[in-house]
């Protein structure tokens, strides 16, 4: 492994510039040499440049955006010490040290043994300054970013942080000479606390459905963003459908079949048939009866599935309504009534009920964007089911959404059938936890081409051909058969997520 080595004495000079004239080491800066080849000198300077601030600048303070980033961006990095005027450093290839002149001993701690960085509330002050470091490095991260941070420490601390950090920041604000930015900070921090107006005070969406008490999980945010980006990358083929009542009749049996054995309401099919084309509910399992034939009413309803949000207020409007229909035999559940309590899945946190609202209204905008048909229906899909508004019976609610889209565009429905579950909550955890969304349209895709191969006229030839291709079957047992079906069906999909 490649190191630095740093001349403390006279004596070390001699000798490690001896080194350089004989190759064994290379001259990055005055008192500064490596081992490390050219081209291995920009990642070691990058992972090891606290060392070289502490010996250049041994009583600095890793400052501005710097003091919260922790590492180099575009090779910079930003820091405080007892100078008259600003410098710029370079060190090698790759590394730039920005010298502000400043107060290196308030609002300060350590972060690594013999190296400071501003403390939060100095930091938040120092991102609120004006101007440019360099043409293609700024030294803040902006009154944006200042204000997303304020917002997140309110939601996790609450008011009173808030003002505690504005009267630490009033403190400090003439000794370290920032009193103007202290005046943005205690107008942002007003707006938020609905204390001044929102104008001229915030500028970031988040902070400003905060200060509405309509706030927003960011993250979500943005990785709904990004699934709308990836969707916008292609065009999915139209797979037509032509209404017919005993094919819709037919297709919906399955649809919410395979809906309810997902979340775990399992039932054969003929002890399905009989609950839903029979109306004969299973004596010892009566509400998980209603849960098949309240999935079912619902699918069944053209009208109802061809039905889709204009607003946001709708979209909110139509979810807690499809939730009491489907829920509506399950009182201890609370049907039709947002979650009160957060909610997981594994290792999953999904979004905070206090940022509900804001998300799926913040959402929206990425939805109309979208053009109708699969790429809205797999959008609608992941947000409902992303942000589990309801104490159960998300995951169904989030497929109900997907169809009404399919249908109200004329496509063809899709059902996840038993054999494909893995493949299915596999690909929306890997959207989920990594943001890469390939495989999720991937599996919708086939399984709407599948699904549009059937014959769903005649029940019993169809019934025979789902159970000739294992679509009943657990995954370990039927899924080799199932993926031989599906595999002809191929769509080309950008690779980036």
């Amino acid at each position: 492994m490649p190191e630095l080595f740093f001349s403390h004495s006279e004596k070390e000079a001699k000798r490690l510039s001896a080194l350089v004239r004989q190759g064994g080491l290379r001259r990055v800066r005055q008192g500064v040499y490596t081992d490390a080849t050219p081209e291995q000198v920009p990642r070691l300077l990058a992972s090891r440049w606290y060392q070289v601030v502490d010996y250049l600048y041994p009583d600095a303070l890793v400052a501005y955006r710097s003091a919260h980033e922790l590492r180099p961006v575009d090779g910079y990095i930003v820091i405080v010490a007892d100078i008259k005027k600003p410098a710029h450093i370079s060190v090698g290839e790759g590394l730039t040290i920005l010298v502000q002149p400043g107060n290196t001993g308030l609002a300060s701690e350590a972060f690594i043994p013999g190296l400071l960085r501003s403390t939060e509330v100095r930091y938040l002050l120092e991102n609120l300054s004006a101007g440019r470091s360099t043409a293609v490095f700024v030294k803040t991260l902006g009154n944006e970013w200042v204000e997303d941070q304020l917002c997140t420490l309110l939601q996790k601390r609450g008011e009173t942080a808030l003002n505690n950090l504005r009267d630490q920041a009033r403190e400090l604000a003439e000794p370290l000479g920032l009193e103007k930015e202290f005046q943005k900070l205690n107008k942002i921090i007003g707006a938020l606390l609905s204390s001044q107006s929102v104008k001229g005070s915030l500028t970031g969406n988040f902070a400003i459905a905060t200060s509405r008490q309509l706030p927003y999980d960011a993250q979500r945010a943005d990785l709904f963003r990004s699934l709308a980006g990836y969707l916008r990358c292609f065009t999915f083929p139209s797979h037509p459908y032509t209404y017919n009542s005993s094919g819709w009749r037919n297709l919906s049996f399955f649809e919410s079949y395979f809906s309810n054995y997902i979340e775990g309401t399992e039932f054969e099919i003929d002890e399905a048939e009989e609950i839903i084309f029979q109306k004969k509910l299973l004596v010892n399992r009566q509400a998980d009866s209603h849960d098949v034939l309240s999935v079912f009413d619902v699918v069944n309803d053209y009208q109802e599935m061809i039905t889709t949000p204009q607003t946001a207020d709708e979209l909110i409007f139509l979810i807690q309504q499809r939730h009491q229909l489907i829920m509506g035999e399950r009182p201890e559940k609370r049907p039709g009534l947002l979650k009160q309590k957060n909610n997981k899945a594994g290792d999953t946190l999904f979004v905070e009920p206090k940022l509900l609202v804001g998300t799926l209204i913040r959402a929206f905008d990425e939805y109309l964007s979208l053009p109708e048909g699969l790429a809205r229906a797999l959008y609608i899909q992941f947000l409902v089911s992303e942000c589990h508004p309801f104490d159960d019976g998300n995951g169904r609610l989030s497929r109900i959404m997907m169809n009404a889209e399919l249908s109200a565009a004329g496509e063809f429905k899709v059902f996840v059938p038993t054999v494909h579950r893995d493949s299915y909550l596999n690909s929306l955890r890997q959207a989920s936890r990594q943001g890469k969304f390939r495989t999720l349209c991937k599996v919708f895709y086939q399984l709407q081409c599948y699904i549009e191969s059937l014959d769903w006229q005649d029940y019993g030839q169809l019934r025979q051909q789902l159970e000739d291709d294992c679509c009943h079957k657990l995954p370990d047992e039927g899924v080799a058969v199932f993926n031989r079906k599906i595999r002809p069906f191929t769509i080309e999909l950008p690779i980036g997520n």
